[in-house]
Parts: structure tokens; C-alpha cells; sequence
């Protein structure tokens, strides 16, 4: 299976206002499997759910950037990412990302055991 993520073709990817968003929006080149992992890219701006995955999760920014926060055992991390970036949150770490201005992210997650909140996991 062949995506074109070339600069072209991701300048053309909708990106979606998470303002006001009651679910994930869809990846727009869809999902696709790999190793164990499901494969999408998400074009946003603002906050998705925080998550937590069983593995290892790999993001790459293709276009615009963001603030990866990752709450790790000694404590949150935050980092700004921006496009060309590649990322690798460790298993079982609760992460969220803020987009203020939009971007487009591949994301390649582990299948199984993932979880999802709208909620801060640190209760804030």
C-alpha cells in the first residue's frame, strides 16, 4: 500500500478543529496495519484525548508543530515538536499533544491495549 505524504499532498489534508470535538476525527489517508501496530496520520489543531498504549508509539510531524506533554514516572515532560520531528512515547505513558496552530502527524500506535481520556489523567 502506497500513501503519498509528500509536502504537496499534506498541505492538502483538512485540518480538523478539535474545539469543540466529542470523538477522534478519522485518519484521511485511513488506517493500515503494521507489525502489530494500526498506522494513520491525524491533522488537527487543538487537543486530542490523552492516551496510554501497552507499547511504544512513534509519531512523525509532516507539517506544522505542537506541544507533545508526556506524564512519565518522575514526571510531565513537554516538548515542543515541530514538522520533520519523530517521537517515541514509551509504553504506558499517559501523552497528549496541543496544536494551537495545527498539524499533521503519522502515527504509528500499538493495536492493542490503548486507552483514550478527554479527561487530564492528573486530574487537573
Amino acid at each position: 500500500m502506497v500513501h503519498d505524504l509528500s509536502p504537496q499532498a499534506v498541505k492538502r489534508i483538512v485540518c480538523v478543529d478539535l474545539a469543540n470535538a466529542s470523538e477522534e476525527p478519522p485518519s484521511p489517508i485511513g488506517t493500515f496495519e503494521f507489525h502489530g501496530c494500526t498506522c494513520g496520520v491525524a491533522s488537527f489543531s487543538g487537543r486530542p484525548p490523552w492516551e496510554l498504549h501497552k507499547a511504544d508509539e512513534l509519531l512523525h510531524v509532516l507539517a506544522g508543530e505542537t506541544e507533545l506533554t508526556v506524564l512519565e514516572p518522575q514526571g510531565a515532560t513537554t516538548r515542543r515538536l515541530r514538522a520533520g520531528d519523530l517521537v517515541l512515547i514509551p509504553q504506558r505513558c499517559w501523552h497528549s499533544n496541543d496544536a494551537s496552530k495545527g498539524v499533521t502527524i503519522l502515527w504509528i500506535t500499538p493495536s492493542k491495549g490503548s486507552r483514550h481520556s478527554w479527561k487530564d489523567p492528573r486530574g487537573s
